[in-house]
């Protein structure tokens, strides 16, 4: 018989934090590598880590089941909605802002017309880089910023089917996941055969992910039966992928492996129930993932990621991200607070 758990004690915003520095590192160690003359088996050791266990995988799955659980607690869609805009876009824009001012400084001779729509692309979250700042840095203003359009289409799906996910029985639900796997593996095979243009625009759908999303949201529906074997399971799922990964050398699949997409999510899931149960005070988790590719951008255009010996680099960086993250929640807090009284006032 299966032991009850108590569904709000888990360690979900350990696993924030784990997705954002992964994504994080993910990104530095592979510009390390193309930018730095430098060798570090160090860094290559990190880069393997966070391949085997990706960051985005973690984020997506988390998403999945947290944003079925909100859905719930909502009274409307319009609510749900609401709350999800909130969550995503007013910290963004501020990003946008400070970047748009850092590229101001240091590439002003540069710009174009194409930066104006660079900037109205930023409103709903179109992840892009404008055409006068290709050979800056990496080549991308903010090249993380294609999971926040991806997460809004998967927030809308959530909206007007997550009724029907609900009811869904497992049999149903099973299909429903091998579906989006094998549109996964399709993807995967199919896009790098496309134009440039279709390969972009595949990128920026949420059908190569959504599997990741789907899975954290199938647990949370079937939480009751599901999370008591996760939990249980969670340490014979590693093992089982860490061996099936190591023997299989060449996995298909889009933007990671099949194996890493199917085992992955449940893995992320299990650990939120299997680890401690755990709350941070401040989460800077998404302030990590909006602002770490702009000090890597600051880093590569000084040429200090070659000058600079790797750990000095490394630590300019994630504590560069760290205090704008902490500035820029509670700027966004600020602001947010403000603008609850003004709309009560003129409410009353």
């Amino acid at each position: 018989m299966n032991t009850p758990i108590s569904y709000e004690k888990n360690s979900f915003d350990i696993i924030r934090w784990y997705a954002a520095v992964a994504v994080m590192l993910l990104h530095y160690t592979g510009y390390f590598f193309i930018f730095s003359s430098q060798n570090s088996s160090v860094l290559s050791s990190i880069r393997n880590i966070v391949f085997f266990f990706p960051g985005v995988i973690a984020l997506f799955s988390l998403s999945g089941f947290l944003v079925a659980s909100s859905y719930e607690r909502s009274g409307n869609r319009k609510q749900f909605f609401q709350k999800r805009v909130f969550r995503l876009f007013p910290e963004l824009w501020i990003c946008t802002i400070f970047n748009f001012i850092l590229l101001s400084i240091l590439t002003f001779r540069s710009f174009d017309k194409s930066i104006v729509i660079w900037l109205f692309t930023q409103i709903p979250g179109i992840a892009n880089t404008p055409s006068c700042l290709k050979d800056f840095a990496t080549g991308s203003v903010n090249g993380a910023l294609w999971t926040i359009f991806v997460e809004l289409q998967l927030y809308i799906l959530t909206m007007f089917f997550y009724p029907l996910f609900k009811k869904m029985s497992v049999a149903l639900w099973s299909l429903l996941l091998f579906l989006f796997a094998g549109i996964n593996l399709i993807l995967g095979y199919l896009a790098p055969m496309m134009p440039s243009l279709f390969q972009k625009v595949i990128e920026r759908s949420f059908l190569p992910y959504a599997f990741w999303f789907l899975a954290g949201m199938f647990c949370y529906t079937q939480r009751t039966r599901l999370l008591p074997l996760l939990k249980k399971a969670c340490p014979f799922l590693a093992i089982a992928y860490f061996i099936l990964y190591q023997c299989i050398a060449t996995q298909p699949g889009y933007y990671c492996g099949i194996l890493t997409s199917i085992f992955c999510p449940f893995i992320t899931i299990g650990l939120a129930y299997l680890l401690p149960a755990f709350r941070l005070k401040i989460d800077l988790s998404y302030g990590l993932f909006l602002y770490h590719w702009i000090i890597l951008n600051v880093l590569i255009h000084f040429n200090l990621i070659s000058l600079l010996p790797w750990p000095v680099t490394l630590l300019i960086f994630i504590i560069a991200t760290l205090l704008l993250a902490y500035g820029s929640q509670t700027l966004t807090k600020h602001l947010l607070q403000k603008f609850s009284r003004v709309s009560s006032k003129q409410n009353n």
